[in-house]
């Protein structure tokens, strides 16, 4: 294939929805000079859509972290031609955020990107051929073999990914059939070039811990970082507004200039010193576009197998440079939080808390929340703003073993600025607060119902009694969602708080009662007769005034 190129800078690879929801396939240059005339990636998965949005940021925070909109490195940074920058030990740091502000506001009030992305683009256009001398998220043979043990040379056929296990749509190794596979297991191997692209890349976000070749000195197996996370990130208006709102060019905690550093950029002898040490990404392109794995492709006409070596896994703990995390305090300190299959039903808004952190200081804030909190403060948000925060990813399933994906994942809410970020000076009165207490609340009414359909199965003597009511509480909270997000997209921070809860409370009282009298009107003679003077009817009228109680 030493003849063959195929630039991501300029070949279609990337897919999108444009204005009139078609979707198109597009190269990187189209994506980011369109970007305002795009509705969103459109990828198989969302998860692949987020790690392609991520790569895409990557590509910004390196131009727009160095230069500024005109296209101007930043006072106190000098530049080559390769973007390489040399700090002034001088620079004013608090200087440098604000000419990045401006930079921020002009992109954003312009509604589009600069030539400066694409003055970079091709600075950088040899690392970006997915073919040639520096294959693009790839090594060369006599690399791959340099750096893991003989016996796992590229010619002992050690190491070996099938197409089948990099798509993760089949998600099929070769000692285990994937059997709701949405292809035939004729084609689980065979991917358009530009579809390969995508789950390449992906695939070193969502590895498992499979594979028998480890590069030398490796630790800790990585499995890759955003299966090692529950993310959360911004969906704008477009896909322009989606980029500018998650492009954090600096971060709550920074005190100094963190030189970007994407994949590309580096000397891959150095990068895979660092990942075998596991050492954390100090700057966001690096952390974008962090490898899991190091590939060699092999081609077979038109027909590719990879070859990969496994590298080490770098400590989550209080990785607070992640902007896309929410977390969980434990003794060794803030870990992020993941989804279990278990998970899967349970919607985003009912863990409000763990995105805008209303518990008293306990829950740490993502990084991409205290960004829109930042950027709304600064009034380049505007209060009245729609802000959709989003989740989307990979589960783990049960093999502990290979850590395959069980099941995908995607979930959002939307809320205006001035209620995320509501700045009452009485804190009891701020809407963050309120909500969640709405929230504590719809959950004790919701474990009631629980336990009224949990009694109502014991009447049947039921040995099932518990996943008779889980299957309940699911159904309940299914019925739930819709209601709550449109009463949460209605809230404003002119209105009586009172009033608002007072709104939802009457709309979760109709659909909780909803719910017990449907248990009563389906019920059967058994649970009607009940026993020890206890039937559905004492259950049903018991259950309803603790209900009414707790919403008084």
């Amino acid at each position: 294939m030493k003849n063959r190129h195929f630039n991501l800078i300029t070949e279609p690879w990337i897919k999108v929805l444009d204005e009139n929801y078609q979707e198109l396939t597009v190269s990187m240059e189209e994506v980011l000079k369109n970007a305002r005339h795009y509705r969103q990636l459109a990828g198989e998965m969302r998860s692949q859509d987020l790690v392609i949005l991520r790569l895409l940021l990557a590509v910004l925070l390196s131009v727009y972290q160095r230069v500024n909109a005109d296209g101007e490195p930043y006072e106190g940074l000098t530049m080559d031609d390769r973007w390489q920058v040399t700090v002034d030990p001088d620079l004013d740091f608090e200087d440098l955020i604000e000419e990045m502000q401006e930079t921020w506001q002009t992109l954003y009030e312009g509604g589009e990107f600069s030539q400066a992305v694409f003055d970079y683009l091709k600075a950088y256009e040899d690392r970006f051929d997915f073919f040639g001398e520096h294959a693009f998220y790839q090594v060369g043979r006599e690399f791959y073999d340099a750096h893991v043990p003989a016996k796992k040379w590229i010619k002992t056929g050690n190491g070996k990914v099938a197409v089948k296990e990099i798509n993760r749509r089949v998600s099929e190794s070769n000692h285990s059939a994937a059997i709701f596979s949405p292809r035939s297991n004729g084609f689980k191997n065979r991917l358009s070039l530009d579809e390969f692209v995508r789950w390449v890349i992906t695939y070193q976000n969502y590895t498992g811990v499979s594979g028998k070749t480890s590069v030398n000195g490796m630790n800790d197996v990585s499995k890759g970082w955003l299966y090692s996370i529950s993310p959360v990130y911004v969906k704008g208006a477009n896909l322009f507004e989606t980029l500018m709102l998650n492009l954090t060019l600096f971060q709550d905690d920074q005190e100094k200039y963190r030189y970007p550093k994407p994949v590309w950029e580096w000397n891959l002898e150095i990068y895979i010193d660092h990942r075998v040490e596991g050492l954390v990404p100090d700057n966001l392109p690096e952390l974008y576009t962090v490898l899991s794995r190091i590939t060699y492709i092999e081609w077979n006409g038109d027909y590719p197998t990879t070859i990969q070596g496994k590298l080490s896994r770098f400590d989550e703990v209080n990785a607070f440079i992640e902007p896309m995390i929410t977390w969980r305090l434990d003794k060794k300190g803030y870990k992020p939080r993941t989804k279990q299959l278990s998970d899967l039903r349970i919607a985003m808004w009912r863990n409000f808390g763990d995105y805008v952190g209303t518990n008293d200081g306990e829950t740490r804030v993502p990084g991409i929340v205290w960004w829109l909190n930042y950027l709304t403060d600064k009034g380049f948000l505007t209060q009245e703003t729609n802000i959709n925060l989003s989740s989307a990813g990979m589960i783990v399933g049960d093999n502990k073993e290979s850590q395959m994906p069980a099941a995908e994942f995607f979930d959002d809410f939307t809320i205006r600025a001035d209620v995320l970020f509501d700045p009452d000076p009485l804190a009891a009165r701020r809407w963050p607060r309120r909500i969640e207490e709405v929230i504590e609340l719809t959950k004790r009414v919701g474990k009631t119902l629980y336990y009224f359909a949990k009694e109502v199965a014991e009447l049947r003597d039921s040995n099932g009694s518990g996943s008779f009511a889980n299957r309940i509480s699911a159904e309940f909270y299914d019925q739930l969602n819709e209601p709550f997000l449109g009463w949460l997209a209605s809230l404003r921070n002119d209105q009586d708080r009172d009033e608002k809860i007072l709104e939802w409370k009457k709309a979760l009282h109709s659909l909780v009662m909803q719910t017990a009298r449907k248990l009563v009107q389906e019920s059967s003679p058994t649970e009607m007769r009940g026993k020890d003077s206890t039937n559905i009817f004492t259950l049903y009228n018991a259950t309803q005034l603790k209900i009414r109680k707790q919403l008084s």
